[in-house]
């Protein structure tokens, strides 16, 4: 995964476009879980996948436990009140290129050739998206790559722990809002955004075998594995690496404490680069005092 996945992973809740394909679920899985003693509640903290496919469930037990011991959820966006059409529009509206402007402007005719080449291999034809920003065009791709190859978006991890949560009548929370996710993409400069698009068309045919390693980490909470991912995913990208990343998790981890001085147990869910490697929000939390300690106790 390059520094340019390391983009897509910014926005992978609500683009469905950053994908762990994870295997069934073993015996010996025990995906990384902390927990953070607040000052007058516990909080559980899970790294996560964003897209599952129908055969990777059942999921670890010791996920299971973090939501039942919990008594609200809270992941990076409020999944349960979230409109589709609301959210749709307002993905297409900060997509979309200001009139008289379209994507084959955005990148070189040497450049555009190339990615129409590649999409048309995807079976897409690019100038289907030419109204659309060399980011929307990226995710896009990206998406529809993943669901060819049964990664559907319903059975992602968040969606099934919100329903789950729903269900049995605990709140949803979030951290963050969709026009906040998005405008870290729409931000982007614009010759960033062409390398995305050209990137994320390039890195398509292999992304299933690209995320096995990764994957294997995660469900066996190999932290280290986890961190030296990220750490060579942004070399050479600092910049992006602190607004995508590090001014994230730094505004996180004062919610985070925030939810420890109220009266309630709760299972904290964000993507699972965040979580490990420096600046995460588990090495932030240690450095204001806060005691954070793998969950449950010995493992």
């Amino acid at each position: 995964m390059s520094g340019r996945a390391g983009i897509r992973h910014a926005a992978a809740v609500i683009t469905a476009c950053l994908v762990f394909a994870l295997p069934h679920a073993q015996a010996g899985d025990d995906p990384a879980i902390w927990e953070m003693r607040g000052a007058s509640a516990s909080i559980l903290l899970l790294g996560s996948v964003h897209l599952l496919r129908e055969s990777d469930y059942p999921l670890p037990g010791s996920i299971t436990a973090a939501v039942d011991q919990a008594e609200c959820l809270v992941f990076e966006l409020d999944i349960d009140d979230l409109d589709p059409l609301v959210s749709q529009s307002l993905l297409e509206s900060l997509g979309r290129m200001p009139d008289g402007e379209s994507l084959r402007d955005m990148l070189s005719p040497e450049d555009y050739d190339r990615a129409a080449m590649q999409s048309r291999e995807l079976g897409i034809e690019l100038d289907i998206l030419g109204d659309f920003k060399p980011w929307f065009a990226a995710l896009t791709l990206m998406n529809l790559q993943l669901m060819r190859l049964g990664f559907v978006p319903q059975l992602g991890l968040e969606q099934q722990l919100a329903a789950a949560a729903t269900a049995s009548g605990k709140d949803v929370l979030g951290l963050e809002t969709l026009e906040f996710q998005l405008s870290l993409f729409d931000n982007l400069p614009d010759d960033t955004q062409a390398q995305l698009l050209l990137q994320t068309l390039e890195e398509a045919g292999g992304l299933e075998a690209q995320m096995g390693s990764l994957v294997s980490a995660w469900r066996q909470g190999q932290t280290g594995v986890l961190a030296n991912e990220l750490r060579r995913n942004f070399a050479g990208y600092p910049d992006l690496y602190r607004s995508l990343v590090t001014e994230r998790n730094i505004a996180w981890a004062d919610k985070i404490i925030d939810l420890g001085r109220g009266d309630r147990p709760c299972l904290v869910v964000v993507g699972a680069l965040h979580l490990v490697g420096e600046g995460s929000v588990i090495e932030l939390l240690r450095r204001r005092g806060v005691q954070v300690h793998r969950w449950p106790a010995g493992s």
